[in-house]
């Protein structure tokens, strides 16, 4: 072969392998989402920015109070979320606070737990909005608590996990009859401890998992139904390594028969979506994250078959823009 045909095959060759490498790379390197858009802003919030306020749903009205503003304050502010305007309602009754959790009951509110900035809560609250009161009810039994979980099956509350002053992690369950206005424990066979965890109920069962203790993340998840927890549910981190959702201060909204969890911290703050799918008992990571301000301790409704998210925080800044979730992947 003469050097001309030679000095082809060379460049032929470089050509080749250059091509091959550049292909892989863009393969490697192609993590933009370019997915149809499913969060698009709603109505901002009216109130101060802040974080680690307490939430509950009353029918297709979603209720904000308390939190942590920019000054570190707490407040008592409360507000309600109707057809995509927010308006203020009388103020909680109990002291300022954060990290206090809620739930609804047969068309009330119920909201209680939290830290003050000097002590740990156990006293708990009925919101009516018939009348626009707040009434205190029984204190919570448990140890004083913050960054607890609380959700509703069949007409009664339930409480359980969080953290003491003494940062105490805590996996008691209470729950709680309306008709009694009693407390009482119930069995809670978790295997971790945990603070700032997340709930949901789809289809008459809860589902709880996430949180942190010992400066670890748990990976157990768990279903309950009002009777027997069962850890029979995808974790949330597999044997594989191939997922990993286990996240502290996330926040959670139910469309249809899935359960969302968006956000949190793990290391840095988050803003991606994680759906579990009941059916399947799996986790899925297809959809679009957040397209600004990632944020931990944020409130979540689940309205009208959409998700909205609000408040947060994310390092020093505190949020009060308010998105809207919409599944289409």
């Amino acid at each position: 072969m003469n050097k001309k045909n030679w000095l082809f095959v060379v460049v032929a060759c470089v050509f080749s392998l250059t091509a091959f490498n550049s292909c892989k790379k863009d393969k490697d390197d192609n993590t933009t989402d370019n997915g149809p858009t499913e969060w698009v802003k709603a109505s901002a919030f009216d109130g101060d920015p802040r974080s680690s306020a307490a939430s509950f749903q009353i029918g297709d009205v979603g209720y904000l109070a308390t939190g942590i503003l920019t000054t570190n304050e707490r407040t008592k502010d409360a507000w309600t979320f109707k057809n995509n305007l927010w308006s203020r309602i009388k103020e909680f009754g109990g002291e300022a606070r954060n990290g206090a959790v809620g739930f609804s009951i047969d068309g009330k509110g119920y909201m209680g737990t939290g830290f003050n900035g000097t002590d740990v809560l156990n006293d708990f609250w009925q919101y009516d909005p018939a009348t626009n009161e707040w009434t205190k009810i029984a204190d919570f039994p448990g140890e004083a608590r913050y960054g607890a979980v609380a959700f509703t099956l069949d007409g009664i509350g339930y409480v359980g996990t969080g953290a003491t002053k003494t940062q105490k992690t805590l996996k008691d369950f209470y729950k709680y009859d309306p008709k009694t206005n009693t407390w009482t424990s119930i069995e809670s066979p978790l295997k971790n401890k945990r603070v700032n965890a997340f709930a949901f109920v789809v289809n008459g069962k809860a589902y709880v998992g996430g949180g942190m203790d010992n400066n670890q993340f748990p990976e157990d998840f768990y279903s309950f139904d009002g009777k027997t927890w069962n850890e029979n549910v995808a974790p949330l981190k597999d044997a594989s390594n191939t997922y990993d959702l286990t996240r502290q201060s996330a926040s959670t909204f139910v469309i249809g028969n899935f359960g969302y969890v968006v956000g949190g911290k793990k290391g840095s703050v988050l803003g991606n979506v994680w759906k579990y799918d009941v059916a399947a008992n799996k986790w899925e990571s297809k959809h679009q994250a957040l397209p600004q301000n990632a944020r931990e301790g944020a409130v979540s409704f689940s309205i009208g078959g959409k998700g909205y998210l609000t408040t947060g925080m994310n390092s020093a800044t505190k949020f009060d823009d308010t998105w809207v979730f919409t599944q289409v992947r």
